[in-house]
């Protein structure tokens, strides 16, 4: 998933990747690779791309600079480098070496095998003795969706291994996640085989418009801010538009993010009409100090034509004609709502009255370069001379790098550091019996109760709190300011 707003931005994206080659005296280090030549191009990648881009460099410089190319674990390696503040707490949670790249762009992009579906995970009993896995939602023609599962059904066993604290997170990750085939066993005893086929997790999961009397407020669920959902997107507030509405209510509780050029896409149809055709300034970018003095001020301007070029395809889209004219934005999230979707709010914020409605969200205030590492090693050939060889021998890797901080056309991130507090705390309850899209679930009950006018009061006495209790699941959560 990433993360680019604009035609001027390609600009400033194809700038940044070509400072490795700008810079003079980078410093390619050597060694004789004589235990693993693969790795040592593995450390000398990852190594320049931190020392270039990385948004806190300076205060990692000396742990940075005491990087050998013998490194054994790179991975390991850049994950012990992410920056902490002075108590010892991780700051950077978010930059991560990987040695499967198209894996992670597959993710990233909605492009990938798939059972179709996305879980949360409870405990029975307040000792946690046993786990559940519920549905959450399914996506159109996906695996899950074609053998009946909603949102909601319970899972009790995966592949026969009873959930427990120990396993929940390596059997979402390894067998409900990825994997080939997987046999779920169900609250009510039945069992069902899902065999995970190549699809699009198409993230524009449901659209429709309330009638709240005097006033219609469109709601749309959407699950990952991807290019290929532009279009949908665009179309969908058409149909918006098309029916009158004052209001939105943009569900965002599982969006972990996506491509900042989406976001641009989806604020030049929400905020005020004067201000796209004004091009006013929706976003900023802080860099680290060296790219600051090289890229100087770094501005995102709302408009309605859109371009980007990413994984060797060109996107353009023309948001004319969709602009909704929303007088106020209701958004609904969870501590899943992260990076993207945080910005997206954050940027809109200045433009627009906006309730936030659910739980705080995620805390991840800032972006990343997803950067091939056979990419790095073409586009930085003649500095590196005989070492350009290593581009044959890291195709399978790539490295997510934290390299700036998202702000407001002021400045200003709002979610940094822990988040987004919702105006109104509604807990999410899959288990109240209804699908996503339906006026009495839970959280879309007492978004509508507010959007109607309700008190405050009267719109949380909506809310139905969860019988289980809810279990962390680490969720990855991008935010990408070049392809």
């Amino acid at each position: 998933m990433k993360r680019i707003l604009s035609s001027s931005r390609w600009f400033l994206a194809a700038a940044v990747l070509l400072l490795a080659c700008a810079c003079s005296k980078v410093p390619f280090f050597g060694g004789n690779g004589e235990d693993d030549e693969s790795l040592e191009y593995v450390n000398i990648f990852a190594y320049n791309v931190l020392r270039t881009y990385y948004l806190w460099v300076d205060e990692i410089r000396d742990e940075l600079n005491a990087w050998k190319v013998s490194e054994p674990d790179p991975v390991a390696k850049v994950e012990s480098l992410r920056y902490k503040d002075a108590n010892g707490q991780e700051v950077d949670r978010w930059t991560a070496l990987y040695d499967d790249y198209n894996e992670v762009y597959s993710y990233m992009t909605g492009n990938r095998k798939s059972y179709g579906f996305n879980l949360k995970f409870y405990a029975m009993d307040e000792a946690a003795s046993r786990l559940v896995a519920v549905v959450l939602y399914t996506y159109a023609e996906s695996p899950a969706r074609n053998a009946g599962l909603k949102r909601g059904d319970v899972i009790w066993e995966v592949n026969g291994q009873t959930l427990t604290t120990s396993n929940y997170s390596r059997i979402a990750s390894e067998e409900l996640q990825g994997g080939d085939q997987v046999t779920l066993t169900l609250g009510d005893g039945s069992q069902t085989t899902l065999t995970a086929v190549e699809m699009y997790d198409n993230p524009v999961h449901y659209a429709v418009v309330f009638d709240l009397g005097k006033k219609k407020a469109g709601y749309l669920h959407y699950t990952n801010f991807t290019p290929d959902s532009c279009q949908e997107l665009i179309e969908v507030c058409k149909y918006f538009k098309s029916n009158g509405i004052s209001d939105l209510i943009l569900d965002l509780r599982y969006n972990t993010g996506g491509y900042a050029f989406v976001e641009e896409v989806l604020a030049s149809m929400l905020a005020p009409e004067a201000d796209v055709a004004a091009g006013s300034v929706l976003s900023t970018e802080v860099y680290n100090s060296r790219l600051t003095e090289a890229l100087g001020d770094t501005k995102t301007c709302l408009g309605t034509r859109h371009s980007i070029k990413s994984g060797g395809k060109r996107y353009e889209f023309n948001t004319e004609g969709a602009n909704l004219g929303i007088s106020h934005l209701y958004a609904i999230v969870d501590n899943w709502s992260a990076s993207a979707s945080e910005s997206l709010l954050c940027d809109l914020f200045p433009y627009l009255d906006i309730t936030l409605v659910g739980r705080q969200t995620g805390g991840k205030f800032c972006s990343g370069l997803l950067m091939r590492a056979s990419a790095w090693y073409e586009e930085n050939a003649k500095e590196l001379g005989d070492k350009a060889k290593g581009k044959d021998l890291v195709t399978s890797w790539g490295i997510y790098v934290m390299c700036s901080r998202f702000a407001d056309k002021y400045g200003v991130t709002r979610c940094m550091p822990d988040g987004l507090t919702p105006d109104y705390e509604v807990k999410d309850n899959p288990l109240d019996g209804y699908e996503i899209g339906d006026p009495r679930e839970t959280i879309l009950a007492a978004t509508l109760a507010l959007a109607s006018g309700m008190t405050p009061d009267a719109a949380q006495l909506r809310s139905r709190k969860p019988v289980l209790a809810e279990l962390p699941l680490e969720q990855p959560a991008f935010r990408i300011v070049a392809p």
